[in-house]
């Protein structure tokens, strides 16, 4: 009997230690509900005929972004233009696409030029 205690007791240990997922911690978000509001579309910038998508993250970081570039979270940049950005959030994901409106303005105190000169 106490053999097969300690053969489960190490299988078990096995296990732990190979990766499994800690029981007791909620599991990890795939799809980022309600992250999609954190962001914050800017606008985008055409060069020699490349387009680029400038977004702030919750972090308060800018990203440059491009057309079927991932983002964290496993979200998919499917387009944008000068008035909004749109993603697909991911497979089975509540809501399966998501959009942001641009915001700020050309003339705007704390300009996308400035952030990024910091």
């Amino acid at each position: 009997m106490m053999a097969a205690e300690r053969i489960a007791a190490a299988c078990l240990l096995v296990l732990m230690l190979a990766g499994m997922r800690d029981p007791f911690q909620p599991p990890p978000e795939r799809c980022m509900a309600g992250q999609p509001e954190l962001w914050h579309y800017q606008g985008v910038v055409v060069m020699a005929q490349t387009a680029t998508g400038i977004v702030r993250d919750p972090a308060g970081r800018w990203r440059r972004v491009h057309k079927g570039e991932t983002l964290p979270g496993g979200w998919h940049v499917m387009e944008f233009d000068k008035e909004e950005m749109r993603i697909a959030t991911g497979e089975d994901c509540e809501p399966a696409r998501w959009h942001w409106k641009r915001e700020g303005s050309q003339n705007e105190k704390n300009s996308i030029s400035s952030a990024f000169s910091q």
